[in-house]
């Protein structure tokens, strides 16, 4: 059983491209787009061949990203402290108070 010719072009077109790449694209980004790639294969493998479709892993990462965003960007200006926040600091007030 002989491959194909153009597979093998294509495939040596993609090791080209791969190990060409880090000198012409931020390797960061790079690193991502590989991430991602893999995502979708797995992906494409539990929903296309096996038919599983898993909402755990999407709570999983989607409860991730609500909870860093507001994290990874400050808070809102107007934010007021959380009760628990501002019940710390009456206890710590009252315990420095002579």
């Amino acid at each position: 059983m002989s491959t194909p010719i153009h597979q093998l072009v294509a495939f040596g077109v993609m090791v080209a491209l791969l190990v060409l790449a880090p000198f012409f694209v931020y390797p960061v980004f790079l690193m991502k787009a590989l991430c991602f790639a893999l995502f979708a294969c797995a992906f494409n493998l539990l929903i296309g061949y096996v038919g599983l479709l898993s909402f755990g892993h999407a709570v999983f990462l989607g409860g991730a990203g609500y909870g860093s965003a507001p994290r990874r960007s400050g808070g809102s200006p107007r934010r007021r402290p959380s009760c628990s926040a501002r019940w710390w600091r009456r206890r710590s007030a009252w315990s420095s108070a002579p």
